[in-house]
């Protein structure tokens, strides 16, 4: 229970003020003897007992509104029982409407029906005191307008304002999961982001990494070897820094822009033409039937078999890339031998990691790994392409240099 230095710290000082004026108004309706008719004969003094308990109800209202009831009723029933003031009705209806405000909901379920027995007791009262069927029914009536009243406004208020909570909690709800979706979609956005610069400039910078470090390393090299290792560390920076600008570009352009990835798996031969150009030997296939594919699965094999084809050249092996279409899939496999690790080019390790998610991203699947003394590579990417669907034929091709 709430001690009284507690109760006091919690009393509103609207409530006070409140009290204050509704005791000062009440006084002087009593000191006037105004509309009192019913009042018996007591001295005037009597008469603030009663409407000084309401009153004080009226202090408690919010800090304690059982207390505010309480004291409210204990007034109202001295009232009734010295003779019924106008000034403590209007007060007592200020307690009715407190507590069905703020009080506990179990104790607001009670109030309503104890209230009505207490109208019927007051009705059974007057008829005692020899009222007419008129005068009880009158009695009655205005007793339930004004006891009752309060109590429905009270409770009207109540739900109202549980309402306003729950929608400003919704509210506060929908902010924080739109704040959570703004961030996943910006997470979202940089991985796809740094996916891209990834697989676009590790390769370019691979070669550029072989190619100096054989300058570095070979001290025998004529002067026309020499330029030619320069001319295809020149061509492999200016193929890296175009694509840079390519995806720089169209992260500025916004929406407006053209899609950031636009490989397709007939850009892979042009793939495999810079991959020999620094001195790896590719031999790259097409089999099946070929079909026309949604842009993100060609995009999805082009960086696979780019990522594959990037690490072989790390590691100085040659390399086998095979693409093909079967029905509503698209297999793509890149094997190549297992190298010494002498000549590798230290990476962070995110290729692998960055081909897995493009694959599975599409339902498909990803693995690699040693296979008969050979590394390879297997990616199925479903195409949601039924087996009918497709272009005019073509014989399998295959571009292959030793």
């Amino acid at each position: 229970m709430t001690s009284p230095p507690g109760l006091l710290r919690r009393v509103r000082r609207g409530d006070l003020v409140a009290a204050a004026i509704l005791f000062a108004i009440g006084s002087v309706l009593i000191g006037l003897g105004s509309f009192e008719p019913y009042m018996r004969d007591l001295p005037v003094g009597y008469r603030f007992i009663p409407f000084g308990l309401a009153c004080l109800g009226v202090v408690v209202r919010r800090a304690s509104p059982a207390l505010c009831l309480a004291l409210g009723t204990i007034g109202f029933t001295t009232e009734v029982a010295i003779g019924v003031s106008f000034a403590t009705i209007c007060v007592y209806t200020d307690n009715l409407y407190a507590y069905a405000r703020y009080g506990s909901r179990r104790g607001v379920r009670v109030l309503t029906p104890a209230v009505a027995v207490g109208v019927l007791a007051l009705g059974g009262l007057t008829f005692l005191e020899g009222a007419d069927t008129v005068g009880v029914v009158t009695t009655l009536a205005i007793l339930l307008v004004v006891l009752l009243s309060p109590i429905a406004t009270g409770i009207i208020v109540r739900q109202a304002h549980d309402r306003a909570e729950l929608e400003r909690e919704r509210a506060e709800q929908a902010v924080r999961l739109a704040d959570v979706r703004r961030r996943e979609a910006v997470l979202r956005e940089r991985t796809v982001m740094a996916r891209e610069l990834h697989d676009t400039v590790a390769n370019s910078l691979s070669a550029i990494a072989l190619q100096s470090t054989a300058l570095q390393s070979r001290k025998d090299l004529d002067a026309e070897k020499v330029r030619d290792s320069i001319a295809a560390i020149r061509a492999s920076s200016v193929d890296g820094l175009a694509e840079l600008r390519r995806i720089i570009g169209i992260l500025r352009a916004g929406d407006e822009g053209e899609e950031l990835a636009s490989f397709r798996i007939d850009q892979i031969p042009e793939l495999a033409e810079r991959m020999r150009a620094v001195g790896l030997a590719v031999d790259f296939r097409v089999e099946g039937v070929v079909r026309d594919l949604p842009g993100e699965v060609e995009l999805t094999a082009y960086r696979v078999v780019q990522e594959a084809l990037t690490n072989a050249l790390k590691h100085g092996c040659d390399a086998e890339a095979t693409v093909r279409f079967a029905p509503g899939t698209l297999v793509v496999t890149v094997v190549n031998a297992l190298g010494d690790g002498k000549a590798a080019v230290p990476g962070a390790g995110s290729g692998l990691v960055g081909m897995t998610e493009r694959v599975r991203l599409l339902g498909g699947r990803v693995s690699a790994g040693p296979d008969g003394g050979k590394w390879a590579v297997r990616a199925e990417i479903p195409t949601g392409i039924a087996a009918d669907t497709t272009v005019e034929p073509t014989e399998p091709t295959s571009w292959s240099e030793r």
